[in-house]
């Protein structure tokens, strides 16, 4: 991907703080580079705005309590918000010592800020973040075998026919998809997708989950567990 260092991509960011003129103040400065701003006091209108609008980023500050940041962005990227993409981008914004740090990352942000950092930082932290996210979804739709998945739509269909897939599943097809032949780690499966480490048997549940539905949908014999590595979609070749 080429960046125009002189263009400043606009992006929907969700500003969630729970000192107003926090939020304010960064809310006005990313407005006045051309994103679209919304913002939230709270962690139940975090979750209700994301509900509703394409949010691209998640700019988080500290909310009512000091625990209901990382316990908003662990649920998010559980998958407990069932409407909530679990791999949003978001940047945290807090103390700066390095305990706080270290739990925002544990908790699953992208990249943890300290109160006093400036503007300018933040902006181009944002765009680097969302950068990453795009690149690894530039391409718009993978096959395997029977399988296709629209990226721009997020549709899956097995020979034609639309399959409904949970968004955790969607992601984990999508992860399977892009490289179908390689055998992924139930751990490398949970950072990817979940972004922190769960239990292996959350992720051998999602994964059985869409396996079923691709398999009542004719899709034959996919998701293989190679004993001791990890999991495989097809040994179909990609074709993007």
């Amino acid at each position: 991907m080429t960046i125009d260092p002189h263009h400043q991509a606009q992006h929907t960011v969700l500003v969630a703080a729970g000192d107003s003129e926090q939020r304010a103040f960064l809310a006005g400065q990313l407005d006045a580079d051309g994103h679209t701003v919304y913002e939230a006091e709270h962690a139940a209108g975090v979750v209700a705005k994301l509900s509703c609008y394409a949010i691209d980023a998640l700019v988080l500050g500290e909310l009512d309590r000091p625990a209901d940041a990382t316990r908003l962005i662990r649920a998010m990227r559980a998958g407990e918000h069932e409407r909530v993409h679990p791999g949003l981008p978001i940047i945290t914004i807090g103390a700066s010592d390095e305990l706080a740090a270290l739990r925002a990352y544990e908790s699953g942000s992208d990249h943890h800020l300290p109160d006093s950092t400036g503007y300018l930082l933040l902006r181009a932290v944002l765009a680097s973040v969302i950068r990453r996210v795009l690149d690894d979804v530039s391409v718009r739709h993978l096959h395997a075998g029977p399988i296709d998945v629209d990226l721009e739509a997020k549709r899956v269909t097995v020979a034609g026919a639309a399959v409904h897939v949970s968004r955790l599943e969607y992601e984990l097809l999508v992860k399977f998809a892009a490289d179908p032949v390689r055998v992924f780690s139930k751990h490398e499966l949970a950072r990817s997708i979940w972004r922190r480490q769960i239990c292996e048997r959350t992720v051998d549940s999602h994964i059985a989950r869409l396996r079923g539905r691709l398999t009542s949908a004719g899709a034959g014999p996919v998701l293989v567990n190679r004993w001791g590595q990890g999991w495989s979609l097809t040994t179909a070749t990609a074709a993007r």
